[in-house]
C-alpha cells in the first residue's frame, strides 16, 4: 500500500500534483481545518476515489481551537501580527498519533507533508511519542513557527530530538521544495526519494535512498533562519514589491532561491 498524507492541504495545491498516475498513490487523505477550503477540495476528491478528505487539522491531542485567518495561506491556531483574528471559526483538531495508528500499516509507503502553520511541532511529537514516526517512509517537514515570535525555539527543539533519535526518515521544506511553481516542488521533493518509481517494497526503496535521506535529515536550516531574522531587522515585509522583487531576483542570481527550475536526469 502507498499512501500520501496532506496536512494542510489548503485548496489542493498539493493534491493536485501528487495525484498524477506517475507516483503510484494508492490512498490519499487530505487534513483541511478551513471550512472555506473544503469545497474546492471536495470538488478534486469527486473525480479520484482515492482521496478522501477530513476538515480538521492533527495536533498532539484532540481538542477544539480557533483557526484565524481562515482559508488564507497563514491560516493557524496561533495568532501574530499577520493574521486575521477576526475572521475565524472554530476546528477539531485529531491526535496525529492515534489516527496513524488507526489508519496506516506497518510495511506501508508512507509519505507526509506538514505545511500547518506551526501544528507542525506538536504532530511530530505525537508521532514520537506513540511510535509511529518510524512507520512513515519520508516526511516533509516545514517550520512554519518560524512565523510566531513565541514559538521559534521549537524548531531548534525538535531538530535536536530527530537527531538524537538517530531517525532519517525526514526532510525540510527549505532544502527539497525547490522549482518555479508550487507543483515542481512537489515533484522534486519526491523525485529525491523516489516516490515517482512504482517500487513497492519498503525496505528496498529505503536501501536504494538512502544517501538521499542522510542529506536532507542533516540539514540544519541555519541560513534559512539567518535570513528570516536578517529580513525581521529590516523590517522587510514592510517594503514595497518592486524592492521585494529586486531582493529576489539577487537571490536568484546567487542561486540561492528555491523558485530555481531543477534539470531533470
Amino acid at each position: 500500500m502507498k499512501i500520501f498524507i496532506d496536512v494542510g492541504s489548503h485548496y489542493g495545491e498539493t493534491v493536485l500534483e501528487i495525484a498524477k498516475d506517475k507516483y503510484f498513490f494508492d490512498k490519499i487523505y487530505c487534513f483541511e481545518p478551513s471550512k472555506k477550503c473544503i469545497p474546492s477540495l471536495q470538488n478534486i476528491a469527486d473525480k479520484d476515489d482515492r482521496i478522501k478528505i477530513f476538515n480538521c487539522g492533527l495536533s498532539n491531542k484532540n481538542y477544539k481551537s480557533r483557526l484565524f485567518d481562515s482559508g488564507s495561506e497563514a491560516a493557524s491556531i496561533f495568532q501574530n501580527n499577520e493574521n486575521n483574528i477576526n475572521d475565524s471559526e472554530e476546528i477539531s483538531l485529531l491526535d496525529a498519533g492515534d489516527w496513524f495508528k488507526d489508519n496506516t500499516a506497518e510495511g506501508s509507503i508512507i509519505v507526509v507533508k506538514l505545511n500547518c502553520e506551526g501544528s507542525e511541532v506538536d504532530i511530530v511529537d505525537s508521532l514520537i511519542q506513540s511510535n509511529e514516526f518510524e512507520k512513515i517512509y519520508n516526511i516533509l517537514i516545514t517550520f512554519d513557527v518560524r512565523n510566531f515570535d513565541h514559538l521559534k525555539y521549537k524548531e531548534i527543539e525538535t531538530r535536536k530530538k530527530l537527531r538524537s533519535l538517530k531517525y532519517n526518515n525526514y526532510c525540510f521544506s527549505d532544502n527539497v521544495m525547490l522549482g518555479s511553481t508550487h507543483e515542481r516542488r512537489i515533484e522534486n521533493w519526491l523525485s529525491l526519494f523516489g516516490v515517482d518509481t512504482n517500487i513497492s517494497n519498503l525496505e528496498a526503496l529505503r536501501k536504494l535512498y538512502l544517501e538521499n535521506f542522510k542529506i536532507y535529515s542533516n540539514k540544519t536550516g541555519f541560513r534559512q533562519r539567518l535570513e528570516g531574522n536578517i529580513k525581521n531587522l529590516m523590517l522587510y515585509e514592510k517594503y514595497p514589491s518592486s524592492i521585494k522583487s529586486f531582493f529576489r531576483w539577487i537571490k536568484r542570481s546567487l542561486k540561492l532561491s528555491r523558485e530555481l527550475d531543477l534539470e531533470r536526469k
